[in-house]
């Protein structure tokens, strides 16, 4: 799978791989980066590249979401918004 070039890193796959005691004594989890995630600026495509593994090199995994857990995404105003079309002169920028 070819990558997109809108997709951007916007996370870490992650599984835990023990344990550990911290300075304080605290208990805390360890853990190792299997992969990264990938998406679109409002994710609405997502992936994630997996690191080498026993089948070789890295590999690109598609993400389906199940049915009626899509993510809502949308470009408009929040309830009530309102699009402002303000236009300011480059000479009134204070900088």
């Amino acid at each position: 799978m070819a990558t997109n070039s809108k997709l951007t890193k916007i996370g870490s796959v992650v599984v835990e791989n023990g344990k550990y005691i911290d300075k304080d004594g605290n208990e805390k989890k360890r853990w190792h980066e299997i992969g990264i995630l990938f998406a679109t600026p409002h994710h609405s495509q997502m992936c994630i590249k997996l690191h080498s593994n026993g089948f070789g090199e890295g590999q690109f995994c598609k993400i389906f979401y199940d049915k009626g857990k899509e993510p809502n995404f949308k470009d408009s105003m929040p309830d009530g918004g309102k699009a402002v079309d303000v236009v300011i002169p480059p000479e009134e920028i204070p900088f």
